[in-house]
């Protein structure tokens, strides 16, 4: 019996191919060897990067491109201001950062080396190293160049801080990632690589690097570090331990205690709170998120404006983590299991997610997972919209939604159109997308909550990229979906027009409206509109988001009377100020102030009404009492011109009457027989132009005021008299944030109208708070003035954490030195005269102070004297109050 003949070599050829496919993903990954020594002194890293780089793609290539992100440092934030430096500067100063490569090499041969920028990547972040000859595809090249990084005095992933080292990737140069069309990519992260590590470390230093530690006396550390997108490193002279167990895994959380830090508080202190925190992200994990590892190791560093970093090994988290007021703690413990989450995901993401999407899908992802934690163990913890919804009677609350000025707002509010506003981390700062959670928000808006997260379950395990397995799972073509969002957030304005509501259809009603959107860039997006009745029913509509406008329409037994766009708050639009008809008023509680002196106390607050979402316009009721008299005013306020935020404008407006109660036993101590009794009613006119974008502590800031009030008897009035006047004042940084330069120049008139006179009250005082302090503010008084005051304002180191309750924690302070002069007198004409000045000089201290641990506010406390003027020099005044003069 003879046998068909058979050839070996297509099997052979099919197993060879095989093999290669499997083996070519670990064998096109970036193999990098690096030689470094590591200090605290600048440069902080010196050292000698040799990186294996296949060309995978489907051309040859002439260069090859390393992204150095220490050069993104290398220029001050123009993204920085005063609300954010204090959380991004120690000494709210710039300190340079910087990467300098020489020596480039490619296969031993020298090699030339051009900075490169533009774009979403900062100038000088990048190098492109030229190859002797094109690279062929499926070629390999070895590119060797000598590297010095100078890490700044910085807050944040990349930085140091008392003597703490952190530097979450980008302290080397890392190889871009080469895009199928031969075009590396510099606004994404570098692909997954494997590095052979050579440290030599100062042996004062402890060292973590992607979660390994190494400390002692030996200063040479070698190790090795597979399958990570970057190197991350944390160095510090005292690095504590602290170890729990949750799932069957070890949790390792290492710490530096704060140097100036005493809390007064009952129940367990702070790292109690964190390792039973951490325990609970573990146990409780929802079952999508594995246990990928036997150690997990999170770090408390010096992060401010971000609570967490991905560390490729570590967690990295904020040394204030959890650090608040028990009620808010969901919020910390939220993103501390994003945190966890991440690194959990991270090897099943990276596996399968190309560069590109690494970053942001391991961030939805393990978003996604933290709020289904945070649901299934607090369901009754509130969302910072229910917050909003409770205290929605204190403006402040309300203008966290458009314009946070808090630290960790990502917290409070996740929903924002860019990951990384500031550009300081290595997985964003070349981009401007953002979040990777909006855009799968995105997904949820199209697919509906259900659908969405049955897509989600399926996906998280999946072994196809996120946007492929998204579309296989929902059924949809989600090309477009991704292309339309994985870009820049445009500018996104959604409002009502052609209404028509209540029209009579039989026994019911019928209601007719368009919904017009007004964007930077043509975009698609559903759209929920909700109709309401004044008895609280509703029925909701959608607008499936195609072109710019829809029309809807509703049946129902009801009358309408409001109609509103996204209820749920999941489009993130520039502004919601027309986003309801009506709008929804509201009345809230806008802002106060305090002073108390030995001489003088005073307390007012501003209450206005407006529409929701309208900082245009109000109605404002200002309440004061002061030991001059009580009273309240009522009037119109109007805001326009440049914003100074989302919330506040340079140019105001307060038209009011108002009505004050004198009080009959305030005097002037010149003519103490003369007392008035009785009250005033009068016009007022208030304009103010102002250039502050913070009230704590604005360091380059202008404010004009000019004010006119008109009592007459006509208008209830016991006295006829007008006041008016002027104010100039501005801060100035003196060289650095750290001292600010403050002056203020007022210039006021009152004239009796008639044969009245102008009340004890209303005459302007030489003493006082708002005049000279030092002096008391009964000791003389005049119907006109003219003052001049000027200060300096030093910050003082080192922070502090000095926690009550956690109420109220002290954080910094600022010294401030001041002299006031100027005069008052019945004469105008003798206010110019400066030889008849009275002076004042004191120094006080400026506290900043976080309220529940989260919320800034400044309060002071001055001590003052005369150095000349009316009544006994050398007599000491004491001031306390929360503003800032002027």
């Amino acid at each position: 019996m003879r046998f068909p003949s058979w050839n070996p070599a297509p099997g052979i050829v099919f197993l060879i191919l095989l093999l290669h496919a499997l083996a070519s993903p670990a064998a096109a990954r970036p193999h990098y060897h690096i030689t470094a020594s590591v200090g605290l002194t600048a440069p902080q890293v010196r050292g000698t990067v040799r990186v294996d780089v296949v060309n995978d793609s489907r051309t040859a290539v002439d260069d090859v491109v390393l992204v150095l992100f220490a050069n993104r440092f290398a220029h001050p934030d123009t993204q920085v201001n005063d609300v954010n430096r204090p959380f991004v500067y120690p000494r709210e100063e710039f300190h340079p950062g910087g990467m300098t490569l020489r020596n480039a090499q490619v296969d031993g041969a020298p090699a030339e080396v051009t900075l490169i920028g533009g774009g979403s990547l900062p100038e000088g972040c990048a190098a492109r190293v030229a190859l002797q000859a094109p690279l062929a595809p499926g070629a390999e090249t070895t590119v060797t160049v000598e590297f010095e990084t100078i890490i700044p005095e910085r807050f944040g992933s990349f930085g140091i801080f008392e003597r703490m080292l952190t530097a979450t990737g980008g302290w080397y140069p890392s190889a871009a990632w080469l895009q199928p069309d031969g075009t590396w990519a510099v606004d994404s992260l570098p692909p997954i690589a494997d590095f052979e590590v050579e440290l030599s470390v100062d042996p004062k230093l402890s060292v973590l690097l992607n979660g390994q530690l190494f400390q002692g006396p030996a200063p040479q550390v070698r190790t090795a570090v597979r399958e990570v997108s970057y190197l991350s490193l944390v160095a510090a002279p005292d690095l504590r331990r602290a170890e729990t167990e949750a799932g069957g895994i070890r949790i390792v959380f290492f710490y530096r205690p704060p140097r100036f830090a005493h809390r007064i508080a009952f129940g367990p202190d702070a790292l109690e709170i964190m390792l039973e925190t951490l325990r609970e992200v573990i146990e409780a994990r929802p079952p999508e998120v594995p246990l990928s590892t036997h150690q997990l190791v999170v770090v408390a560093v010096p992060l401010r404006w971000y609570m967490s970093v991905p560390g490729e090994g570590m967690v990295l988290i904020s040394d204030r983590a959890l650090k608040v007021f028990p009620i808010l703690r969901p919020f910390h413990e939220r993103e501390l299991a994003q945190g966890v989450y991440t690194e959990l995901l991270r090897p099943r993401v990276a596996a399968r997610e190309s560069p590109r999407d690494y970053g942001w899908v391991r961030e939805a992802l393990s978003h996604n997972m933290a709020w289904r934690l945070l649901k299934t163990t607090q369901p009754e913890a509130r969302s910072t919209q229910d917050w909003i919804e409770l205290f929605n009677v204190f403006a402040v609350v309300d203008r966290f939604e458009t314009a946070p000025k808090v630290p960790f707002s990502d917290a409070l509010f996740p929903d924002v159109p860019e990951a990384d506003a500031l550009h300081e981390r290595v997985d964003s700062f070349n981009n401007d997308w953002p979040p990777g959670h909006v855009i799968l928000g995105k997904l949820r808006n199209r697919l509906g909550d259900a659908e969405f997260q049955r897509v989600v379950d399926q996906c998280i395990d999946a072994p196809t990229p996120l946007r492929e397995c998204t579309a296989s799972a929902s059924g949809h073509d989600l090309s477009a979906f991704y292309d339309e969002w994985l870009q820049p957030y445009p500018l996104i304005h959604y409002t009502l027009a052609d209404i028509h509501r209540n029209e009579r259809y039989g026994e019911e009603f019928s209601s007719r409206f368009s919904v017009v959107r007004v964007s930077s860039r043509p975009i698609s997006e559903p759209v929920d509109v909700q109709v309401r009745s004044i008895g609280g029913k509703s029925m909701l509509l959608r607008w499936n988001g195609d072109g710019d406008r829809g029309q809807l329409s509703a049946i129902t037994p009801w009358r309408v009377f409001q109609i509103q766009i996204d209820p749920e708050r999941r489009l993130l639009q520039s502004t919601r100020a027309d986003n309801a008809s009506p709008p929804s008023t509201q009345i809230v509680f806008d802002s106060a102030e305090v002073e108390v002196s030995s001489t003088e106390f005073g307390f007012s607050a501003l209450v206005v009404g407006r529409a929701r979402y309208d900082y245009r316009k109000d109605l404002g009721l200002l309440a004061f009492y002061t030991n001059r008299s009580v009273g309240v005013g009522f009037g119109p306020r109007l805001h326009w011109g440049e914003r100074n935020d989302a919330n506040s404008y340079r140019h105001n407006l307060f038209a009011f009457y108002g009505v004050q109660g004198l009080d009959a036993s305030f005097q002037d101590d010149q003519r103490p027989s003369v007392r008035t009794a009785g009250h005033t009613n009068g016009l007022g006119l208030r304009y103010d132009y102002n250039t502050i974008l913070s009230y704590n502590n604005p360091t380059q800031s202008v404010r004009a005021r000019g004010f006119v009030d008109w009592f007459d008897g006509a208008l209830g009035s016991d006295y006829d008299y007008v006041d008016w006047g002027a104010s100039l004042s501005a801060t100035h940084p003196f060289w650095t944030a750290r001292t600010v330069l403050a002056g203020e120049i007022l210039n006021g008139f009152s004239e009796p109208l008639g044969s009245s006179v102008v009340p004890n009250q209303g005459l302007f005082s030489l003493g006082g708070a708002r005049s000279i302090r030092g002096i008391g503010a009964e000791e003389e008084l005049g119907r006109n003035i003219f003052l001049v005051r000027a200060e300096v304002r030093q910050a003082i180191y080192p922070e502090l954490e000095a926690n009550a309750m956690d109420v109220l924690v002290v954080r910094r302070t600022q010294l401030r030195f001041f002299v006031d002069t100027g005069q008052v007198s019945n004469s105008a004409g003798a206010i110019y005269d400066p030889s008849g000045y009275a002076v004042g000089v004191g120094a006080g201290l400026n506290a900043v102070v976080d309220v529940f641990g989260f919320f800034p506010l400044m309060t002071y406390l001055e001590l003052a004297t005369q150095a000349r003027g009316p009544g006994d020099a050398g007599d000491v005044q004491v001031l306390f109050g929360t503003r800032q003069p002027f």
